[in-house]
């Protein structure tokens, strides 16, 4: 499949209906731009609640605030990364 996009004098572009349908996002959906090699990779990033009940049985307690804190920090080092 080869579509395009216009960029947008804000650098923003309309992700086209046939790449929308194609990862099964929808208004509100977060996507992830991530460079491998000479490419960019678009992906639907995954939320805290895909993530629920990933440590269910584990002896630690979560403390939520402080999970969403180091995935944040997680998110912005590995975007920074990117941007290099």
């Amino acid at each position: 499949m080869v579509v395009t996009a216009k960029i947008t004098s804000k650098g923003q572009i309309t992700l086209p209906k046939e790449v929308r349908k194609l990862l099964k996002i929808d208004v509100g959906a977060v996507v992830v731009f991530e460079r491998e090699d000479d490419k960019v990779v678009v992906r639907t990033a995954k939320t805290l609640r895909e993530f629920k009940g990933f440590l269910k049985g584990k002896s630690a307690t979560a403390d939520f605030d402080r999970m969403r804190d180091k995935a944040k920090k997680y998110l912005g080092e590995k975007l920074e990364r990117v941007k290099r």
